[in-house]
């Protein structure tokens, strides 16, 4: 697993002490590729699509070559394509869009099949909640207001259920026919490049690469927590 993630993901390993770590340099390359000496047949080794951008996909190739596993956190990149190098891509498309649950799980290896694999329809008294966090939020961006959305989403997100469940029908719907994905990647590819020419000495990727749609705009500030709390109060609110 690389050496910059999200602390959750451990928890979804059985035996975290089977975990090794790469190295991910500050500016989330990977700068050594000397670990690859010690991945063995059947091993799984994560790469995760930072912000968006795949900087990870032309390493998979090398992965494979010592019959391992790849597979790809893709969470942060559902707009920029599949990486074809990867036996399993993760989507999260709550990130993205306004839908209330789901994620996606993408096998890009005909030897795998996971047919076998009964889904339960997600918990009702979870699922009301993180549909109302969706609803909030979208009237929050609409109208201001309180930030109730943000308690309901955390509460959400925090008690979410583990096991094998399916995303809610309307989240299915909505991902089929409910959005225009082509306007919507435009969209924050536009963006990007104006706060590009704005925040571009900041930018932790200062360039715009063809393919990505990335998911937001990361920077680097010496000062970030200041930062935040005047950006607190104009109701904007970066993730750290």
């Amino acid at each position: 697993m690389p050496s910059y993630l999200c602390s959750v993901m451990l928890k979804a390993v059985r035996n975290p002490l089977l975990v090794k770590f790469y190295e991910v340099s500050y500016n989330l390359d990977i700068p050594d590729l000397h670990w690859l000496d010690d991945v063995k047949e059947n091993d799984v080794v994560l790469f995760i699509d930072y912000f968006g951008f795949p900087l990870s996909r032309p390493y998979a190739t090398a992965v494979k070559e010592r019959g391992a596993w790849v597979l790809e956190d893709a969470c942060q990149a559902l707009l920029s394509g599949l990486g074809h190098f990867s036996d399993f891509i993760l989507f999260s498309p709550r990130k993205f869009l306004g839908v209330p649950d789901g994620g996606l799980l993408v096998i890009n290896n005909d030897e795998i099949c996971l047919s076998g694999i009964r889904l339960e329809t997600p918990p009702a008294e979870w699922w009301l909640k993180a549909f109302e966090a969706t609803v909030l939020r979208r009237d929050f961006d609409q109208y201001g207001g309180g930030r109730r959305w943000f308690e309901l989403f955390r509460e959400a997100d925090i008690n979410g259920p583990i096991g094998f469940y399916s995303m809610s029908e309307l989240s299915r719907l909505l991902l089929y026919y409910g959005f225009d994905y082509t306007s919507i990647s435009q969209a924050r590819i536009e963006n990007y490049k104006v706060l590009g020419q704005i925040l571009g000495k900041h930018a932790l990727f200062p360039e715009l690469a063809d393919g990505v749609v990335p998911l937001g705009f990361p920077v680097c500030l010496k000062n970030r927590n200041y930062v935040r709390q005047v950006l607190f109060e104009y109701n904007i609110y970066p993730p750290i």
